[in-house]
């Protein structure tokens, strides 16, 4: 069974996909690169688009959360390749909705794309951020 919280950060990423009103086959294929490597199913996935009250979508409160879901939507934004303004706008708006200041923001988004371009996996953010603090 997933958890809720995993349930409502593929819930966010969906509809944060969906905040340019361009949803294509690359986003999607990102969405579900992104499910496997949380261990979600295509099938899991499909179950939570299709019935999103069935539980409660939570905004992530700890600071590994926030960035984990920033940089699983940048790399959603980069799955075509392409940086729209409005992309980025939709990110900055959530960075500051997560408490940060624009100018940090600017440098999260620059730093987590760059981390998308090299395809780095959801799970070695940890070992990334550690490296920005030595």
């Amino acid at each position: 069974m997933i958890k809720d919280d995993l349930k409502g950060h593929f819930l966010n990423l969906y509809t944060l996909a969906l905040s340019d009103n361009k949803f294509d086959d690359k986003e999607l294929q990102m969405i579900l690169t992104i499910g496997e490597e949380k261990g979600i199913s295509r099938t899991e996935f499909e179950q939570i688009i299709i019935n999103p009250t069935s539980f409660n979508i939570k905004y992530p409160s700890d600071f590994l959360s926030k960035i984990e879901l920033l940089y699983d939507f940048t790399r959603l934004i980069w799955a075509n390749q392409i940086v729209e303004d409005d992309e980025r706008n939709a990110f900055m708006k959530f960075c500051e909705k997560f408490g940060f200041q624009k100018e940090e923001s600017k440098e999260l988004f620059e730093w987590l794309l760059t981390l998308a371009k090299n395809n780095t996996p959801s799970s070695n953010l940890e070992t990334e951020i550690s490296k920005l603090s030595n």
